[in-house]
């Protein structure tokens, strides 16, 4: 917390009717705040002190402005969420987890990079298989620099009209230069493929180079990140865009061991039971890992128990095979599709 002379010099300056002297004291608290690596409350105290002064006229207000929508079916090209997750929610490896702090302190110290004529790594791809914690690590990232998170909805992005889909695309960075975000393109695949594949239309072709185009120009001051469950479709000049590449992969023995326990601590009385059910569940993802402890735990609380069993367990685990062999035939009998993490 800030210290007690600049709390008190605050109150003093706003029981007195002393604006300057409040803006002030406010500034060097949160300075302070800053100082002490806490982001995210110096970041929301900023924006609550700034929403409610009359004297920073140049305060984005993106965040205020209407969301833009595609012409053609009226959606939404955006979400923008508060963020849940945090570091702590997640189970990376933990090369993986140093160089995602390494991203964090380095866009939390831009400024100093400036100095030296040096930017921090802003524009970030993940890629990997479905449900393996793509969306929440962006999240998390969201959450520890204390800012909003921008979705990008595919689903109002991408448009039959020609031309419009890169339309959109301009759209969406036209906003986020106005702002600053952790802005996240799901499903980039969507937008990403290969201008090489002979099974693409020409149209698809001018989107990719308008988001080259785009990306190379945006000097906004947000971190964009993209994620892929279908990397090997990406156009090549696309990987060099980004600053630094993540590879989310599927959990090995001991991290669904450290899964299971985090989802059934308060759900569990015989801990003896979960390194068995791990070994069951090598090759399965972190959603599937998620889904198999909710399954439990949903029919623990409907069979009036107050602890999941080892045969609780047990079914959720066969319910989660049977499945997975119906979402392999769908995928056998159509063209690929993208799954939701």
């Amino acid at each position: 917390m800030a210290r007690a002379d600049l709390i008190k010099k605050m109150f003093k300056s706003y029981a007195t009717g002393q604006h300057d002297a409040f803006m002030e004291a406010a500034q060097d608290v949160i300075l302070d705040e800053r100082k002490k690596q806490h982001v995210v409350l110096a970041n929301e105290l900023t924006r609550l002190l700034n929403g409610a002064s009359t004297t920073r006229p140049d305060f984005p207000l993106a965040s205020l402005q209407p969301v833009p929508r595609d012409p053609e079916k009226g959606l939404p090209l955006f979400d923008i969420k508060t963020p849940q997750k945090r570091m702590e929610d997640l189970f990376t490896t933990k090369g993986q987890e140093q160089a995602l702090w390494d991203v964090m302190n380095e866009f939390k110290q831009w400024e100093i990079l400036e100095m030296y004529s040096l930017k921090p790594a802003q524009k970030l791809l993940f890629c990997g298989p479905p449900g393996c914690g793509k969306t929440i690590t962006a999240e998390a990232i969201a959450s520890e620099l204390g800012l909003p998170m921008l979705y990008v909805r595919f689903d109002g992005l991408v448009s039959s009209l020609l031309g419009e889909t890169a339309s959109n695309l301009s759209r969406v960075f036209e906003y986020v230069t106005r702002g600053q975000w952790v802005v996240f393109f799901d499903e980039f695949d969507a937008i990403g493929r290969s201008r090489d594949d002979s099974t693409e239309h020409g149209e698809l072709k001018r989107v990719v180079n308008a988001f080259l185009q785009m990306l190379d120009r945006f000097e906004g001051r947000s971190l964009v990140i993209a994620a892929t469950n279908f990397e090997q479709a990406l156009d090549p000049a696309l990987w060099r865009r980004f600053d630094e590449v993540f590879r989310f992969e599927k959990p090995d023995e001991e991290t669904i061991l450290r899964l299971l326990t985090r989802l059934l601590k308060r759900n569990l009385k015989k801990t003896n039971i979960l390194p068995s059910i791990s070994r069951e569940l090598v090759g399965f993802s972190h959603a599937d890992v998620e889904r198999i402890c909710l399954d439990a735990i949903k029919r623990t609380v409907l069979a009036g128990g107050m602890y999941v069993e080892e045969q609780d367990l047990i079914r959720a685990v066969a319910k989660q095979r049977d499945r997975q062999k119906i979402l392999n035939f769908r995928h056998s009998t159509t063209s690929p599709t993208v799954d939701e993490e």
